[in-house]
């Protein structure tokens, strides 16, 4: 295994190697501890030369606020017209009697009883799920609509 010395581990964190040898720097210290330890034993001894986090934290911050503070959603992001969008949506389905179409469709549907070609007693017959008869109306109603 191929280790570094203490002045490339100081090179590695000013960053002043080719990107290449910096990915396999890092990659190296991935893999060994005695150079992790020199590594952060470089780090220390930069600290006085290293940014001082604490300032420019603050700095980066306000910066950021600054560009985004003027910027604005997108018209189509705006939840108002998403609304509006639903409202104008409803208001022309009723003004052309959509629902009300519909709900006559659904009453017609629901009034068909097919008639029963053997008649037993009520205590014979089974009750059929609610399921099962919603299912058989529903199936039903999609019929009639594919025979129009």
């Amino acid at each position: 295994m191929n280790h570094y010395n203490e002045q490339a581990w100081k090179q590695y964190v000013e960053e002043r190697l080719s990107p290449d040898h910096l990915s396999e720097m890092e990659l190296h210290l991935y893999q060994c501890d005695e150079c992790l330890t020199m590594y952060m034993t470089c780090l220390e001894q930069m600290e006085t030369v290293l940014p001082i986090m604490e300032r420019d934290t603050q700095e980066y911050v306000d910066a950021i606020i600054a560009r985004t503070t003027g910027t604005k959603r997108s018209w189509y992001h705006s939840t108002m017209l998403h609304y509006g969008i639903a409202a104008a949506a409803t208001l022309i389905l009723v003004a052309i009697g959509f629902f009300h179409g519909i709900s006559q469709e659904l009453d017609s549907v629901g009034s068909f009883k097919p008639a029963n070609s053997i008649n037993t007693s009520s205590s014979l017959q089974t009750d059929k799920p609610i399921s099962d008869q919603l299912l058989n109306k529903t199936l039903t109603w999609l019929d009639t609509l594919q025979n129009k």
